[in-house]
């Protein structure tokens, strides 16, 4: 089953396959891990920043920035997972693969054997609104309605990223020059809430009876 829940202005996408999921192709890996698609390495825009202050929880956002793993540049962070390099460079994977191969050798931070270490409400968006191919399929049309909210939500967030990240910039401010100050600003900064749809909770085909 599909279904989509939203709080505190961030949205998720819960699918009944996660962790289910041995053949699908994303979900391959060589570093003999059960790690599904947790593949990505957490980037967190102003964005996803601005929402975590809004919840109350900058003592996440303050705690990222004492790990080493953790990647600061101007206007977001970046926490660096675990890269099998050496398999990587003697891999033997079928060329036709129309993505980055390297997603195979690499681990999530957050990865755990039962799933996120974190709440998804500490993750960035693209953590919450990912699914895979094989469950897309599966979806069928009705896949529709949740591929247009993942794109409304990405736009929502691209679009005040930007302007965020303007306003940063003519004051002066940002997460290398002043972290305490930009989390600050980000804090107070107004941004509209995001208008969710409401979604109904969708079966898919292969467990329909």
């Amino acid at each position: 089953m599909l279904t989509y829940h939203f709080e505190d202005n961030i949205p998720l996408f819960r699918c009944s396959l996660c962790g289910k999921c041995e053949g699908f192709i994303e979900s391959k890996s060589f570093i003999n891990k059960n790690r599904g698609c947790c593949w990505y390495y957490p980037k967190y825009t102003l964005m996803d920043i601005k929402n975590i202050l809004s919840m109350g929880r900058e003592d996440f956002i303050k705690g990222l920035k004492t790990l080493e793993n953790v990647y600061i540049s101007s206007f977001y962070l970046e926490v660096r997972g675990y890269f099998d390099e050496y398999g990587f460079n003697n891999m033997d994977i079928d060329e036709d693969i129309d993505f980055d191969k390297k997603l195979f050798f690499r681990l999530c931070p957050f990865w755990q054997e039962n799933g996120c270490k974190i709440d998804y409400r500490l993750r960035p968006h693209p953590c919450n609104l990912y699914l895979c191919r094989e469950v897309i399929e599966l979806c069928k049309q009705s896949y529709s309605e949740f591929s247009k909210e993942r794109k409304d939500y990405f736009s929502y967030m691209n679009y005040f990223n930007e302007l965020l990240k303007r306003e940063l910039i003519e004051n002066g401010l940002d997460l290398l020059k002043d972290f305490e100050a930009t989390l600050k600003f980000i804090k107070k900064y107004e941004v509209p809430k995001f208008e969710p749809r409401q979604i109904k909770d969708l079966i898919l085909t292969n467990e329909a009876s």
